[in-house]
């Protein structure tokens, strides 16, 4: 049985995303209220997406994929056992209406929430689950601008 790499993340964001047309694009969005209670729509994009020509605005999700091991889990080597890590990276920056202390948190609990509350539906033989949604960097653009940026980590699986 040959190998076929396993990439579940446009699985992922089609599943846990809503449709709406951001920047000029239609995009699959998250969304949380902002200080004020307005929504703000988050798109989830690929690394290909949010690192080629200009930099999209933010907020954006950028959804990684970190490791995808697997291994055979019968004598005969014809059942695939494959994993894969993905990482949410949430970026934002302070604003008028986005508080850095409380936005990230929101942004992390309702992909949480969006991860636990659609893992079924995604195609038959994968789950996912969250591993780990507290992990938060601050960073520094060009030395001006303070770019927060808070990791949200899914393990992805698929039994063949």
């Amino acid at each position: 049985m040959s190998h076929t790499a396993f990439d579940p993340r446009s699985d992922i964001i089609s599943t846990i995303g809503f449709t709406r047309y951001v920047d000029g694009v239609d995009r699959s969005t998250v969304s949380v209220e902002n200080k004020y209670g307005d929504k703000v729509f988050i798109p989830l994009l690929l690394p290909g997406e949010a690192r080629t020509g200009d930099l999209p605005r933010l907020p954006m999700i950028e959804v990684n994929l970190m490791s995808s091991p697997h291994s055979t889990i019968n004598i005969g080597g014809d059942v695939k056992y494959q994993e894969a890590y993905i990482d949410f990276n949430i970026y934002y920056t302070h604003t008028s209406d986005i508080e850095p202390a409380t936005f990230g948190v929101s942004v992390a609990d309702e992909l949480c929430n969006l991860i636990t509350s659609k893992r079924n539906n995604l195609p038959i033989g994968m789950y996912m689950e969250v591993i780990n949604s507290g992990r938060e960097i601050i960073e520094q653009q060009d030395g001006k601008q303070v770019v927060f940026h808070r990791v949200v980590e899914v393990k992805c699986v698929n039994i063949e």
